[in-house]
C-alpha cells in the first residue's frame, strides 16, 4: 500500500530526474546588464560549445578588455561563487609553436586577442595540443588556460556582436 510519504518522495525522485534529464544553460545578466549564456554542468568540446552557442543565436565570449573580464568574472562569481573550468571564444588556429606570444584569436569576430588574463606560465602549449582558452580552476581566479580543444568543461555565450 502506498504512503501519502512514498508519493511525496517518488514525485520529488521524478522532478529531479526530469530537471537534469532537462538541464539547459541559463541565461544571466551581469550586474552591468549584459547577458551571459552560461554552461557549467554540461560537458563540451571547444567545437560543441561554439555550435551550442551559434545554435541558441549566441557566441562563445569574447573578452576584449579588462573591464569586459571583470564585468565577466564578477557574474561568474556571483552567480556559482567559485570559478569552473569554461571555454570562451578564442583558439590560436592551431598554431604549433610552444612559444607564449603565440596568436590567439576570437573565433565569431575574427579579431586577433590583444587583451588577455593567461595564468602564470601560459599560454604553454602542452605537447603541442593546447589550442582553445577557457577560463581555469587550477590556478589563480579565473585565469585563462589553453587546452586541447577536445577537453569536456562548460561555456560562456554572449549575445553576437554586430560587426
Amino acid at each position: 500500500m502506498w504512503t501519502l510519504k512514498m508519493y511525496s518522495l517518488r514525485f520529488v525522485l521524478l522532478v529531479t530526474i526530469l530537471n537534469c534529464v532537462n538541464a539547459e544553460p541559463q541565461l544571466h545578466a551581469a550586474a552591468d546588464g549584459t547577458k551571459f549564456y552560461i554552461e557549467i554542468d554540461g560537458k563540451y568540446n571547444w567545437f560543441q560549445a561554439l555550435h551550442e552557442c551559434a545554435r541558441r543565436g549566441y557566441q562563445l565570449v569574447e573578452v576584449h578588455t579588462g573591464q569586459k573580464h571583470n564585468v565577466l568574472m564578477n557574474a561568474l562569481d556571483s552567480f556559482f561563487g567559485k570559478p569552473h573550468n569554461l571555454w570562451l571564444g578564442a583558439n590560436d588556429e592551431y598554431n604549433s609553436e610552444r612559444d607564449f606570444n603565440r596568436p590567439f584569436y576570437w573565433a565569431s569576430s575574427g579579431k586577433r586577442m590583444i587583451f588577455s588574463y593567461w595564468s602564470s606560465n601560459n599560454p604553454d602549449n602542452y605537447r603541442n595540443n593546447e589550442h582553445c582558452v577557457h577560463t581555469w580552476t587550477e590556478r589563480e581566479h579565473f585565469a585563462w588556460n589553453d587546452a586541447p580543444c577536445t577537453s569536456k568543461m562548460g561555456y560562456v555565450c554572449e549575445q553576437k556582436t554586430v560587426p
